[in-house]
């Protein structure tokens, strides 16, 4: 029977491998390759024409705070257009619709003159005849002069029938003293 005997490592090989330096020279010596590494030379330096080339002063360049706070920056600018954008576009709607209303109202304002103008909607409150029903007087207004016209041709027509029925009728004999002197054309009044 074979054994697989190893020799043990000494005092310094055992403290050596504590080291991480050690351990590393150790596993290269060990590797298939040696110390030779099988990367190529174009990663660890590529061509200054390359896209991934990064000069040496901007490899080393680990200030933190300025890249980060160039980030925020950016990130604020962006909002804050951003938020004017929306302020733009909700200021456009806003005006858009308030003229929208506004053209509303005047084709409400101007459908209802139409109507107060030829049908005489609108007038709920307007008493039908031109005069004041409690005072019984004629309004100054053109509808209640032509009123006032109108009442005074009537009054005048039926003095007239009742004169010219009274002369007609009875033959020259009067029944009742009336006399028909005061009977006078009534005056016209200009509009």
């Amino acid at each position: 029977m074979q054994f697989n005997n190893i020799a043990p490592r000494t005092r310094e090989e055992r403290t050596a491998m504590k080291h991480k330096d050690a351990i590393e020279k150790t596993n290269l010596a060990i590797r298939k390759g040696g110390y030779q590494s099988s990367a190529s030379e174009e990663i660890s330096s590529p061509d200054p024409k390359s896209t991934y080339y990064l000069p040496e002063a901007e490899r080393f360049d680990r200030d933190y705070a300025v890249h980060e706070k160039k980030e925020r920056e950016e990130r604020w600018l962006r909002r804050m257009q951003e938020t004017e954008k929306r302020k733009m576009e909700q200021l456009n709607r806003d005006s858009e619709r308030w003229r929208r209303m506004d053209e509303e109202q005047k084709h409400e304002d101007a459908k209802l003159q139409k109507l107060r103008d030829t049908c005489g909607a609108g007038k709920k409150n307007l008493s039908s005849a031109a005069y004041n029903p409690i005072t019984l007087e004629y309004d100054p207004t053109e509808n209640g002069i032509k009123l006032k016209q109108a009442d005074d041709m009537a009054k005048y027509r039926a003095q007239l029938r009742s004169y010219n029925i009274d002369t007609k009728s009875n033959c020259g004999y009067t029944h009742v003293p009336v006399s028909y002197t005061h009977l006078t054309l009534p005056t016209i009044y200009s509009v």
